[in-house]
């Protein structure tokens, strides 16, 4: 792989981790919206859905770093 490819990699993937999080209000603005019909156990799942949400974005980046590095 050519370094150009890698450097195009990393930059597509914090472009992408960038507009993902940047996603994140909508996400919490959704989830708010969602969790005003439910309780108990629903609610309590529904309300980790936005750090789940930042946690798997950053997880693809950490991943897609590391895969382009050790390549």
């Amino acid at each position: 792989m050519a370094k150009d490819d890698k450097i195009g990699g990393l930059f597509m993937t914090f472009l992408l981790m960038i507009i993902g999080l940047a996603l994140t209000g909508t996400v919490q603005s959704m989830v708010t919206t969602a969790a005003a019909d439910l309780d108990g156990a629903a609610l309590a799942l529904m309300n980790l859905v936005p750090l789940f949400w930042v946690i798997i974005i950053l997880a693809i980046g950490i991943a897609a770093v590391y895969a382009q590095l050790k390549a």
